[in-house]
């Protein structure tokens, strides 16, 4: 006698597939109307492969079978091609897609349009400057008739000019309020893609021909070789000479050309590459990530990159930021916005229309360039890169000896210690000894990273107000109350010394892919690139390139990936790796400082070393 269980469960199953090759019957129905089956076709297609698998009764697999040929029909009819026409179709219907751009990509192209236009007006009023030195002003005679001849190009204005003779009276050269007019000029030219092509097009012309030959030469010279050939006497053949002469105008040596020529050749390779320079059209694309308070999520800024010197900012999608140690607060006034940078107000105009180019906001340590168009702001911070990033390395050495774990995280807790000591309060040592460094090993490293950095930040500020004598006797009695060597107190103090005194000098920046980071601890620069950037530090290799939000990443084997910034202290066994950026200049060092090396797990000294790093 049958089991009643079995039984139900056999009418459930029955029951479950006859609902599913209902369900495929009337999914099957719809393809055939033409509509799309409820779920999609996907569904549909997942439905069918279902049930040919299924172990139906005959009755049920019949109706998939039938609906099943119904199906392959349809496939079959979605896949055959259009029958071919013949004959003219009559004009096409398509249209161009409609343009992606946006006011941001106009502001953008145009925002990176007047940063370049700004770094190269600079160049070509120096290097007139410099041109106006020669004594035959060669390269600047030539620049004055390119700049002549494609001012008139774009008005149609008359014939072009040739280049002015070494010492025409007309032209005033000498003057530097002539040069600087000149290379203003020029520039103006540069701004517009036709301006840039009228230039090509006008030194092309003077290295063709410098200048044209006199109408009047072959006549002149005709008429002094039959003069030569007169009987006459001496001093009368030198009468008609001088006679012939005044009545012709003399030519233009023809053994200047090929000095103007060469001159040509010169200011041509100085104007190409800066032509070359100039930003492309984007087409309505904005790099991800580009945007600080963008209105697209794609092109929108998690924060200010402290490591680049260009931000770009929608004014109406937010009122403050804080970017470089700079806290940047605006509000619009009509068409124009008003800044506030560093105690400083600046009342900012559509760079367009600001008739003395781009706004300089001035403060102690730099200075700020401002590019407005429309709702949009380029701040582009003009330093001396060398110098701000020796500044950071010297910094980052400092983070990366608070980050060494050795001695419970000795170093940290000394700062700790130090800073209370700098600020006049009492010490707190339960919370400095080493069981306190159990919350720094269950830290995350970009925790850890931004406290150590603010604590030499800190005590950086502390130190530039004390006396270094006073300084280096707090930083004694601190190890003395941490009961630990007072050589470890004597490094932190050196190298926040080091750090606010005297900055870290760095080679200038390698091109290149691939390098090896030196054993000696000394940094390493390279130019970034768009290409990954790959660092052998020891058996580690770390990896730098842009992420999909144009940011920075940090790649090293075992260790999650970091946003490099300005500054990044890795710390892998035995070695910690720094890493700081100034835009696109990057410096790198690996090693691991040696005053742990001599300290025993007592934090007592074993032996004196001869040199810290």
């Amino acid at each position: 006698m049958p089991h009643p269980r079995g039984e139900w469960r056999a009418r459930v199953t029955t029951t479950y597939w006859t609902e599913l090759t209902e369900l495929f019957e009337y999914k099957v129905a719809d393809a055939l109307a033409g509509r799309v089956p409820r779920g999609g076709r996907r569904s549909l297609g997942l439905l069918r492969e279902e049930l040919l698998q299924a172990p139906l009764e005959p009755t049920l697999l019949r109706r998939l079978i039938e609906a099943d040929r119904q199906y392959r029909a349809v496939q079959k009819a979605d896949r055959a091609p259009e029958p071919v026409r013949a004959g003219f179709g009559g004009p096409s219907t398509w249209e161009a897609p409609a343009s992606t751009e946006t006011d941001e990509s106009r502001a953008w192209e145009e925002l990176q349009l007047l940063a370049w236009h700004h770094q190269a007006a600079r160049q070509v009023r120096e290097q007139a400057l410099r041109w106006q030195r020669e004594p035959t002003l060669a390269r600047l005679r030539v620049l004055f008739a390119v700049t002549e001849n494609a001012e008139r190009a774009g008005t149609s204005s008359g014939p072009a000019v040739p280049v002015p003779a070494a010492h025409d009276p007309l032209m005033d050269l000498h003057d530097p309020e002539v040069v600087q007019n000149l290379a203003g000029a020029l520039s103006n030219l540069l701004l517009t893609d036709t301006g840039r092509q009228r230039v090509r097009t006008a030194l092309s012309q003077v290295a063709a021909e410098p200048f044209p030959r006199h109408p009047d030469e072959d006549v002149l010279a005709a008429r002094l070789e039959a003069a030569e050939r007169e009987p006459l006497a001496a001093g009368a053949r030198e009468s008609l000479i001088r006679a012939l002469k005044a009545e012709y105008p003399m030519p233009r040596d023809p053994r200047e050309r090929p000095a103007i020529r060469a001159a040509a050749r010169s200011v041509t390779e100085f104007l190409e590459p800066l032509m070359a320079a100039a930003p492309l059209p984007t087409l309505g694309v904005v790099p991800h990530g580009s945007v600080l308070y963008a209105r697209h999520p794609a092109t929108a800024m998690r924060g200010p990159d402290e490591g680049a010197d260009v931000l770009v900012v929608h004014l109406r999608g937010g009122q403050a930021a804080r970017w470089r140690g700079l806290d940047l607060l605006w509000q619009p006034i009509g068409k124009n916005w008003q800044m506030q940078v560093g105690g400083q107000v600046a009342l900012l105009r559509p760079s367009r229309d600001a008739p003395d180019g781009p706004q300089s906001i001035t403060l102690p340590d730099t200075q700020l360039r401002a590019f407005v168009s429309g709702d949009y702001l380029m701040l582009r911070l003009e330093s001396q890169a060398a110098l701000e990033l020796g500044k950071r390395a010297s910094l980052g050495r400092a983070v990366s000896l608070l980050l060494d774990p050795g001695g419970e995280f000795v170093f940290l807790r000394l700062a700790r210690a130090a800073a209370q000591l700098l600020r006049g309060a009492a010490l707190d040592l339960p919370s400095l000894q080493g069981a306190s460094a159990r919350k720094y090993h269950d830290a995350t490293p970009d925790a850890l990273m931004a406290f150590a950095r603010k604590g030499v930040e800190s005590l950086m500020v502390r130190l530039a107000r004390t006396d270094p004598v006073q300084a280096a006797q707090t930083f004694h009695a601190a190890a003395e109350a941490l009961g630990v060597h007072p050589l470890l107190g004597r490094r932190l103090h050196e190298a926040l010394h080091v750090a606010l005194r005297s900055p870290e000098t760095l080679p200038e920046p390698q091109a290149g892919e691939t390098f090896e980071l030196p054993d000696t601890g000394g940094f390493l620069s390279v130019q970034l690139g768009d290409a990954p950037l790959t660092l052998q530090a020891g058996t580690r290799s770390v990896t730098l390139r842009m992420d999909y939000k144009s940011e920075l990443a940090v790649v090293i084997p075992g260790h999650a990936p970091m946003i490099l910034q300005d500054l990044l202290v890795v710390r892998v066994p035995d070695l910690n790796v720094i890493l700081v950026r100034h835009g696109t200049w990057l410096a790198a060092a690996a090693g691991h400082d040696e005053a742990l090396d001599v300290i025993g797990p007592d934090l007592q000294v074993r032996a004196e070393p001869s040199l810290l790093h």
